[in-house]
């Protein structure tokens, strides 16, 4: 099994459903070891950054430039560094990881209330900026294209974002552009053209690689699509971004240019780090954030966005590729829905609810089922059809497969989330936003499901139906930052799956969260944890509703510790667990080798590692 992008696929849905190894009868029976780690911020001279925001990727059975044929993990870092590791016992592969220049050091702004803020970043945790997004690779040409941030002088000011298409091999970087691009094509009279601003956008949406065959073409068009925010959201006039490059052949060429607000600004494409989704026909999703204009009346209130602008939406969008090697090609919304405007939102004194990202999740392309879903800062998901007639231009709630529903916690019966007031209060005094996407599997003994864990929740199992509706399953009993008090608690937890196919009884949901703390403000301790995706503990929740199972953690391990990778989910490849962190590694699980035939389990202590 290989995991070449976030998510292992186009559609976003979080689930290797080719893991043969592992499985809820193994890793139940605490048979799960730390491995080894693969370490990237050991080397002084280096200068690497220990704090790891990119999903690492996995190549199995690559011949590599020292003649070897290895199992591959890629991880690059916050300070534009490129690493290449053996997957079977953690050592690099390259002789240096390759560096694609210096990254960003912004300078220190400390505020009341904000000590460590810097110029880009309030809460100060992350002290370099390079590669923040989540690479690509294409297996047919043996290429990583990867987004790096990068300024000569480490400024933000002289701050530039480049792609880069490199060797997976050798580690040759064999194309470099920086990025620029403007919405010529998007003008509004009366309004200056929007360009993207390298000092100014901070590109955390995973890259997403498409190769699409267009009726009546010669070849498939192979296209990365880079989503892109801002550094700041209000009192500045940077756009989101989508952006189209053909990588088709010996070239990184931009084709097309989508900007989300070319009336305004703001409403940036960032997902909590996960990337635009693509259905099977090509189509390209994204959820949009806040819009950046308020209204010039001193109240600090958002303005409504002008015509054009989406805001706070969904958006499907088409790409046209251009008909020939110099042409330009069309990146264009054919269908949107926005739920709520920010003008609509309240500030209380629970918050401030103008300041919640639809975008802060990322939309998920359900295979097989024509339908995508997605949920924001709200904990509210939203079903629509991925038919463009179906799914509508604009705010009709008639368009949804089904009405909204509060879909990471429960505020009680009768509350509907199709009213936006209802949203403007918590409910427990908590937040519960969610962050990235849903995971979704197939599952053989109830069909089609979705699995979330927003922050201060319970990881939450539901069943969705061909029509769209979604059903609850179980939760679990552990909470994401288990005992924070009040709101806060980012982000919650981060789901991948694991499964043998359609086989009964392999699945399994594993999820990387916050033990306490907020990862958002500080750097916090992590956890990994498994659950059974289809047995329910026969032990109900203490509030009465069905209890997902869990089949292990990783304070199994005594003395094991790691800090949380803020919006990194762990990935699952070839009966290994890959755990990112914020201590200058990647964690690796995996099986012990023999069992004793008499006496209890070993505990995950003095087990005999795998090699």
């Amino acid at each position: 099994m290989n995991a070449v992008t976030r998510s292992y696929d186009q559609f976003r849905t979080g689930a290797n459903v080719q893991e043969t190894l592992l499985n809820p009868g193994n890793v139940g029976k605490n048979l799960l070891v730390k491995l080894f780690s693969l370490h990237f911020a050991d080397d002084p001279a280096l200068h690497d950054d220990p704090r790891l925001e990119a999903q690492p990727l996995y190549v199995a059975g690559l011949k590599m430039s020292d003649g070897k044929v290895h199992d591959v993990v890629y991880v690059c870092t916050m300070a534009n560094n490129v690493w290449a590791f053996d997957a079977a016992d953690g050592k690099p592969i390259w002789a240096k990881p390759v560096n694609l220049g210096h990254p960003i050091k912004p300078k220190s702004t400390p505020k009341p209330g904000f000590p460590n803020s810097t110029e880009i970043d309030m809460w100060g945790v992350n002290f370099l900026w390079g590669v923040l997004s989540s690479p690509v690779i294409d297996l047919e040409t043996k290429k990583m294209y990867v987004v790096n941030w990068t300024s000569p002088d480490g400024s933000v000011k002289n701050a530039v974002y480049q792609l880069h298409a490199l060797n997976i091999i050798n580690g040759h970087v064999d194309h470099s552009v920086t990025i620029q691009a403007s919405a010529d094509q998007q003008a509004v009279p009366g309004k200056p053209i929007p360009k993207f601003v390298g000092s100014g956008q901070k590109q955390r949406a995973a890259l997403l690689l498409t190769s699409v065959k267009k009726p009546g073409a010669a070849q498939a068009t192979k296209t990365v699509f880079i989503g892109c925010g801002m550094t700041h959201e209000e009192h500045d006039d940077t756009n989101g971004w989508l952006l189209a490059y053909d990588v088709s052949g010996n070239q990184c060429r931009l084709t097309a240019a989508w900007c989300t607000t070319p009336g305004g600004s703001g409403s940036g494409i960032w997902q909590a780090g996960q990337g635009p989704a693509a259905d099977a026909n090509g189509d390209i999703y994204v959820m949009t954030g806040n819009y950046g204009v308020e209204l010039n009346d001193g109240t600090n209130n958002n303005a409504p966005p002008a015509p054009g602008d989406l805001p706070q939406s969904f958006v499907k969008l088409q790409y046209t590729p251009p008909t020939n090697a110099a042409g330009i090609g069309k990146l264009q919304p054919v269908a949107w829905f926005t739920p709520f405007q920010d003008a609509m939102r309240r500030k209380t004194n629970e918050d401030d609810f103008r300041d919640y990202d639809l975008g802060s999740g990322g939309p998920v392309t359900l295979p097989g089922l024509n339908l995508v879903v997605g949920a924001g800062k709200d904990g509210v998901l939203y079903v629509l059809d991925t038919d463009s007639s179906k799914f509508g231009k604009g705010s009709d709630f008639s368009h949804l497969k089904q009405i909204p529903i509060f879909f990471t916690y429960f505020p009680g019966f009768g509350v509907d989330a199709s009213v936006i007031a209802n949203l403007d209060r918590f409910y427990d005094g908590k937040t519960h936003h969610l962050h990235g996407t849903p995971a979704f599997w197939n599952s053989p003994a109830r069909g089609p499901m979705l699995f979330v864990w927003g922050e201060n929740e319970c990881l939450r199992a539901w069943t969705i139906s061909p029509a769209g509706v979604v059903t609850f399953v179980a939760k679990s009993a552990e909470v994401a930052s288990a005992g924070l008090a009040g709101i806060g608690g980012m982000p919650g937890g981060f789901p991948s799956i694991s499964s043998n196919g359609n086989v009964p009884n392999t699945g399994i949901v594993w999820a990387t969260a916050p033990i306490s703390g907020d990862a958002n403000k500080h750097v916090v301790e992590g956890i990994l944890r498994a659950y059974d995706a289809t047995a329910l503990d026969p032990v109900n929740n203490v509030d009465g509703t069905p209890r997902l199972k869990l089949l292990w953690d990783s304070k199994h391990i005594p003395g094991n510790t790691f800090n949380h990778a803020k919006f990194c989910p762990p990935f699952i490849a070839n009966g290994r667990v890959f755990v990112p962190t914020y201590d200058g590694r990647v964690d690796v699980y995996g099986l012990v080798t023999e069992t004793p035939h008499e006496g209890p389990l070993p505990t995950n202590a003095n087990g005999i590692p795998e090699h």
